[in-house]
């Protein structure tokens, strides 16, 4: 432990001596600034000619120069100017400019003649009177009372135009008119009379018992050979399906008698109980 503990003091202190070192080997640059101030007479490329005290000066601008305002001054304005000399030359840091900015400038209307003159006239206090409407002409085939009547007088009410007698209007005689014949109707035509069938019988849709032997098995179907006391075999096809419910649960093999229930529905015979007899 204590080893580790020298090694990184020795470290440390390399390292800031290193750190000294650096920072003393750097000379340090300083430079002079100076100032004067004068007039803008002439402009270059990356000089400009400031004329003070009768004497002109070329100074050189580029792009680390600052300008205060944020343009470069016109020809005639009044600046100051900071500038560093290197190699012999004037190289100027900052320019300021001097002189007051140009007023906006604003659009006045033109001046009157001069062979025209003025007076003071006292303001006249205005009557306001009453509006009045004008009267209307009066439009009228015959003329009114106050022209046609010389004792007209405007107390007495204007007498009221005699109307003319209306003409008694006459009504058209009524026309006469002709009957119209209307044609017969025509008899509707006799429409076929349709052959009424008589209904079918009901089926029996109640379940019916059957016993038999299985001759012949199909995924859809059981034929079944049912014998009958004193009649002759026959055989039966029942139709089966998802439905059917076997007993056991299996489908009965060739040979085997089942007891079968089932209905009947067009004609079919659809079995829903299988059970095994034998």
């Amino acid at each position: 432990m204590p080893g580790k503990y020298c090694v990184a003091a020795i470290v440390a202190t390399v390292l800031a001596s290193l750190v000294i070192v650096c920072f003393v080997s750097v000379p340090a640059y300083a430079y002079r600034v100076c100032t004067f101030r004068g007039t803008v007479v002439d402009h270059g490329w990356r000089s400009m000619t400031v004329r003070t005290n009768g004497q002109c000066a070329e100074v050189n601008v580029g792009w680390r120069t600052k300008y205060i305002p944020n343009h470069r001054p016109c020809i005639g304005e009044t600046v100051a100017v900071d500038f560093i000399l290197e190699d012999g030359y004037m190289k100027a840091t900052k320019v300021v400019s001097l002189s007051p900015l140009p007023p906006s400038q604003q659009c006045y209307p033109p001046a009157p003649p001069a062979s025209s003159s003025c007076r003071t006239v006292g303001e006249e206090p205005s009557t306001v009177t009453d509006g009045c409407p004008p009267p209307r002409a009066i439009i009228s085939s015959r003329p009114p009372a106050h022209v046609a009547n010389p004792a007209w007088s405007p107390s007495a009410p204007p007498a009221p135009a005699a109307k003319p007698p209306a003409a008694p209007v006459k009504k058209p005689a009524p026309e006469k008119r002709e009957a119209v014949k209307t044609p017969p109707p025509t008899p509707a035509p006799e429409t076929p009379r349709e052959e009424t069938k008589p209904p079918a019988p009901p089926e029996d849709k109640k379940a019916k018992v059957l016993s038999g032997e299985v001759v012949a098995s199909s995924p859809k179907s059981l034929s079944l050979r049912v014998l009958e006391e004193g009649e002759a075999a026959e055989v039966v096809n029942i139709k089966v399906g998802l439905k059917t419910k076997f007993i056991p649960f299996r489908r009965p093999a060739v040979g085997e008698k089942v007891r079968v229930e089932y209905r009947q529905e067009n004609g079919d015979k659809f079995g829903y109980t299988v059970q095994v007899i034998q």
